[in-house]
């Protein structure tokens, strides 16, 4: 397996840890958050940007842009 290490703003950083499960990894987090729906980073920080603060998942939101097919 491949590692890569990437920077983000402490924002996003917040923001991606409130998904964060006791024992799971941030690779995990972000696999099941958006199911590899993600292009890139900046989709990555926009998405952490504009679910700051909040407490949902992805797959629960059918209008999400990050969702198959849109």
């Amino acid at each position: 397996m491949a590692f890569k290490t990437i920077t983000i703003k402490e924002s996003a950083y917040k923001a991606l840890n409130k998904f964060k499960q006791p024992g799971e990894s941030f690779s995990e987090v972000i696999e099941r958050e958006f199911e590899q729906k993600i292009l890139t980073l900046k989709d990555l920080a926009d998405w952490a940007r504009a679910n700051s603060g909040k407490k949902l998942g992805l797959r629960q939101r059918k209008d999400s842009p990050y969702r198959a097919g849109k």
